[in-house]
């Protein structure tokens, strides 16, 4: 994962800070079959803090694009936009929009 490098940043960070078990990780890096979910590509996009342009090309990799009519998506997008890369935000975004805990982010959705 070039954007890991290209960020300083290693791949425990990432992960971890993410919220991905290291397995799951491990995967995503190593199988090029594999397609992970989009809350997964949406957290690791958060965990590296990636600009939008950066964050629709990685999810166009994995299949996805952002919704304008998904609520969750509207939210991850305009955090990104303004430089808002702390999950308890975004969490809290999503809560007040939604009333929802936020599910790409709740550990269960791992």
């Amino acid at each position: 994962m070039h954007l890991i490098w290209n960020k300083g940043l290693s791949e425990i960070q990432i992960y971890k800070t993410a919220s991905i078990d290291r397995r799951l990780f491990s995967k995503i890096r190593s199988d090029a079959d594999y397609h992970p979910q989009k809350q997964t590509i949406l957290s690791l996009i958060i965990a590296l803090h990636l600009n939008l342009m950066e964050a629709e090309d990685l999810l166009s990799r994995a299949g996805f694009a952002f919704s304008p009519v998904d609520t969750i998506d509207t939210i991850y997008q305009f955090c990104i936009e303004n430089n808002i890369y702390d999950f308890r935000i975004i969490d809290e975004l999503v809560y007040e929009q939604t009333e929802l805990i936020n599910p790409y982010t709740a550990e269960t959705s791992y």
